[in-house]
């Protein structure tokens, strides 16, 4: 039986090479739009990753100096400076019980307080108690003096105030004698803080730093990377009651400080360039600062 030979070219087959010439620029097309897609996605990603950074940042700036700052008196400021700001901070308040002699106190935080801090005293702290008036009458005045050595734990017990039941007691050297120490007022331990805008592997952050003695410990940052002084990553002012600023240092009369009302901190964050540029998250932190007094303890 003869055998028919087929035609040059199927049209089935035809047909099928024309619509992958067809498909292949198209799949093509479709590829790089799906790409260009997850690009702007992954970009917008890392833009709210950053943006989201730097808020992080800019609200742990405000925590940590409002946690420091707040309790101070103008007093306890030192230098203040654009990027600078050193102050006596706030450790912590404790009651005093007893005064075996002029150079010991036994002392307790009250019962709803942790005294987890206290263990954390060390010699050359400063201090400040009040001693107790001459006459019935007289007010207390208060005292200004340093630990002599870290604070001793004892025994719970009752502190001889109706209201406070500590879980523990302890016992403080004090380096100067005092007499007579008020019994049943607050011991507050200090230590001399500084906050610093300072540079790092090419960068500039915010610091905090704690004095040992007359040494200062190393620098922890707290905040960056930020801009640099020049672009304001950092400025701080002290404002007193009527908003005019302050200007704090070693040689500032005691009633100058004592009128320091609010610190100002403004802070310049820099997010890392995204499509067009760095981009700055600013952020400003105002703390009020509030003095203490030996009848805001009662």
């Amino acid at each position: 039986m003869p055998v028919r030979s087929a035609g040059p070219t199927s049209p089935q087959r035809a047909s099928t090479l024309i619509e992958l010439l067809v498909a292949l620029p198209l799949a093509v097309l479709v590829a790089a739009a799906a790409a260009m897609l997850l690009v702007r996605v992954a970009r917008s990603a890392r833009a709210q990753s950053a943006i989201l950074a730097t808020t992080r940042e800019l609200r742990h700036v405000r925590a940590v100096l409002g946690a420091d700052l707040a309790a101070l008196d103008g007093r306890d400021l030192r230098t203040v400076a654009d990027t600078m700001l050193e102050f006596r901070g706030l450790q912590g308040v404790l009651h005093v019980c007893d005064t075996p002699d002029p150079r010991t106190v036994i002392a307790a935080v009250p019962s709803a307080s942790s005294d987890l801090w206290v263990a954390a005293l060390r010699e050359g702290d400063p201090a400040r108690l009040w001693r107790r008036g001459r006459a019935v009458t007289d007010p207390p005045t208060p005292v200004a003096t340093t630990l002599s050595g870290a604070p001793a734990p004892l025994s719970g017990g009752a502190c001889g105030v109706a209201d406070l039941l500590p879980a523990r007691r302890w016992r403080l050297t004090l380096r100067d004698s005092v007499a007579p120490i008020a019994i049943g007022a607050p011991l507050s331990v200090h230590r001399d803080v500084r906050y610093r805008h300072y540079r790092s592997a090419g960068r500039w952050w915010l610091g905090r730093q704690t004095r040992d003695g007359a040494v200062w410990e190393g620098i922890q940052p707290v905040a960056g990377p930020l801009h640099s002084p020049i672009a304001g990553g950092l400025r701080l002012e002290v404002h007193d009651g009527l908003g005019g600023v302050l200007g704090i240092n070693a040689t500032t009369p005691d009633s100058v400080r004592a009128g320091a009302a609010i610190i100002v901190a403004r802070v310049r964050a820099a997010r890392r360039a995204i499509e067009g540029g760095a981009t700055t998250d600013s952020g400003v932190v105002t703390v009020p600062l509030r003095a203490a007094s030996f009848r805001s303890y009662r």
